[in-house]
């Protein structure tokens, strides 16, 4: 299972401006499910818990500022006491199994996800049924609980302090940062998760909290003592009785009969478009291919699924996003596609999800409705995302699963054929990465050995109807006759633009001029009208990473060059590392300009002449590109510099990367390989 993510000091600054704070929607999404007879429960419940003097001892730990870890034994007491809902006294009948789960210093389970060490204070997970009121205390040592068991979370801070309701709404607090480390954590393991609830406990005060695709929603401030029944009857709800979808699981995709999400294998799903007498059904095998590690944007996740009720139960690769109302969706730009287009996805079904609003009516599932028929929140979402699912008909397999160097050549020159068709039909991909680009099944025809996906952030040159996104094609520059098909992008400065929409594309893969630009952005703490334009060689700068990140992760994965020499070995790991390992746009930057600084000759000298050949050439076009160009105030100075030490200019210009230029370099590989 992969994952592509984003850093804490990334999304925290995504943040500033999605944070709603001390508002009384929260509550309202455990005022819906009616519990019968619940102030009776309540009452006897609130008895209990303080016949027990834990919250007493929770108190005065409180006033003697203990350490945080010291509160977790009377909270993790109280929570059990809850769960139980006296039913000696009440007879209540709990129809739902969670356990409020104290980790103290354990990490769940990512089940080789890339997740970080993170985890909450305590954790909602799922357990299997029990006949009695009280399922049996869950071991959180030793994977004992999975990421995908766990749908809500609860954070403790020791001081009133520390809470996320803070006087400025310039800063985001610590607690609301981790907050949003793990509501994206628990929407990667389980992508079908829509929203996260969660509850914040910061000395004897509490408050309530939603994460979702376009930020956070706070409650007011509680008093542990004086709202102890707004407790209890939230912590019932969470455990005992609401449902999973009203806790956030998206009703289009059920469990499969028989499968959890604590069983031992990752489950599978029955997944819909989630209307009404719809008649198209998928199966998921296994865990997702790919899910974004992202809390806000897109939320990509993509799953290995066969068709149900067709005869054959054809394989299809289904994916589900969130999408932008202000751009096309992804269905629309594939069906824009003229003919099957060799190395490209094909695509089977592609539509907006649905979710009954009403008798016989049903909506397509955005944030907005979400909040609307949950928080009652009727103001609107900026850039109301919708959520998105297509199922295509190319299944393949990623680049560094290459059996052979020749899979590898052939599949990789497929998918840049397929790139250039759909340029040539006016569709520049602009999200070149490893998750978009992959072989072809074996046996497959002739220029299908490898194909392109994922076009949700294409553009197309002549679109249909005005949008506020708007494309223009720009003619080719000199010397690039043919070969640099240009988009420019104009967007609109304004509050409603979704976090971190200014520039597409996944930033380990992009192309540098674009990261410059996202860096000044940062510097001016604003998001500034993009006017970028967008060109072919952006995504070949894009598409030459993706080779060199896939011929590294084959030959590590494999570990084909440790008995040859292990100090190449270790060198190629650190170059790994520093190229693809960024977690910040300054970082991606530097660990680039190291790798273009000095040339990789122990990587060229490990893998074969084929590839030696293909990547040799491409981190020169690489480099070439990449030259930084002296500014208009420093040009004239440095080229007098020049001529007075009668060095030679140092200002060489950068060229740009053509298909022709890779074209020859394929062609040289496949002669190595004959």
């Amino acid at each position: 299972m992969t994952a592509s993510g984003d850093s804490r000091t990334t999304y925290q600054q995504d943040l500033l401006g999605h944070i709603e704070y001390r508002s009384t929607k929260p509550i309202k999404a455990y005022e819906k499910w009616f519990i019968t007879g619940i102030d009776t429960v309540i009452k006897a419940i609130e008895t209990t818990i303080k016949a027990s003097h834990d919250l007493a001892e929770f108190q005065q730990r409180v006033e003697d500022n203990a350490d945080e870890k010291y509160l977790y034994s009377s909270l993790q007491n109280i929570f059990r006491t809850i769960e139980g809902a006296a039913a000696d006294v009440t007879g209540y009948k709990r129809t739902q199994f969670r356990q409020l789960v104290s980790m103290a210093e354990r990490v769940p389970d990512a089940e080789g996800m890339s997740f970080p060490d993170n985890k909450p204070d305590f954790v909602l997970a799922e357990v299997p049924p029990m006949s009695g009121p009280l399922t049996p205390a869950l071991d959180a040592g030793s994977g004992g609980i999975k990421w995908r068991q766990i749908c809500g979370f609860i954070e403790v801070k020791p001081s009133v302090k520390e809470g996320p309701n803070g006087a400025r709404s310039t800063t985001v607090r610590h607690i609301v940062s981790q907050g949003a480390n793990y509501a994206r954590l628990i929407m990667a393991a389980r992508p079908f998760q829509l929203y996260v609830l969660c509850i914040f406990i910061y000395g004897h005060k509490f408050s309530l909290g939603w994460y979702d695709r376009r930020g956070v929603i706070i409650s007011d401030d509680y008093d542990i003592v004086d709202d102890l029944k707004i407790l209890i009857n939230v912590v019932l709800q969470l455990t005992t009785h609401m449902t999973t979808y009203q806790l956030g699981h998206d009703r289009s995709a059920c469990l499969l009969e028989g499968h959890s999400y604590y069983q031992a294998e990752y489950p599978s799903f029955l997944v819909s478009m989630g209307a009404d007498g719809d008649t198209y059904r998928w199966q998921t095998q296994g865990p997702p291919i790919w899910s974004s590690l992202s809390l806000l944007g897109r939320g990509t996740a993509t799953w290995r699924a066969v068709s149900v009720g067709m005869k054959k139960a054809p394989v299809v690769v289904l994916k589900t996003l969130w999408r932008s109302q202000t751009q096309r969706s992804e269905s629309n730009v594939y069906w824009r596609i003229k003919s099957p287009l060799p190395g490209v996805a094909e695509l089977s079904l592609g539509d907006d999800v649905r979710i009954p609003v009403a008798m016989e009516t049903h909506a397509p599932v955005s944030v907005g409705i979400l909040r609307s028929l949950i928080l009652d929140d009727d103001i609107g979402v900026p850039d109301d995302p919708i959520l998105h699912r297509l199922a295509l008909k190319t299944v393949g397999r990623p680049l560094w699963d290459a059996e052979t160097t020749k899979n590898f050549v052939l599949g990789s020159l497929a998918a840049l054929k397929g790139h250039q068709g759909l340029v040539e039909q006016g569709i520049l991909h602009r999200d070149m990465s490893p998750g978009n680009i992959f072989l072809g099944s074996l046996g497959c025809a002739e220029g299908w050995e490898g194909f392109v996906a994922d076009l949700e952030l294409a553009s197309v040159a002549q679109p249909e109807t005005e949008t506020i996104v708007t494309l223009h094609p720009l003619p080719p520059s000199a010397g690039q006759l043919n070969t640099r098909g240009v988009f420019r992008e104009d967007t609109v400065a304004s509050s409603s633009k979704a976090p971190g929409a200014e520039i597409t594309g996944t930033a380990l893969f992009m192309a540098k001029e674009l990261l410059d630009v996202m860096v000044i952005s940062d510097k001016s703490r604003k998001v500034r009208p993009a006017q970028i334009e967008r060109g072919v060689h952006h995504d070949l700068e894009s598409f030459i990473l993706v080779l060199f990140y896939a011929v590294m992760r084959r030959g590590l994965n494999r570990q084909l060059w440790a008995e040859k020499n292990q100090a190449d070995q270790l060198r190629i790991e650190e170059l790994y590392r520093s190229l693809f390992g960024g977690h910040t746009i300054q970082h991606i930057r530097i660990g680039r300009s190291s790798f273009l600084g000095e040339k990789p000759s122990y990587l060229f000298d490990v893998v074969d002449d084929p590839i030696a050949a293909l990547l040799y050439g491409c981190w020169n076009l690489l480099k070439i590109q990449c030259i930084t160009t002296d500014s208009t105030r420093t040009a004239d100075l440095f080229a007098e510099v020049d001529q007075m030490m009668q060095w030679g200019s140092g200002s060489a210009k950068p060229k740009l990367i053509t298909y022709a230029q890779l074209y020859d370099l394929y062609g040289i590989a496949i002669r190595k390989l004959n």
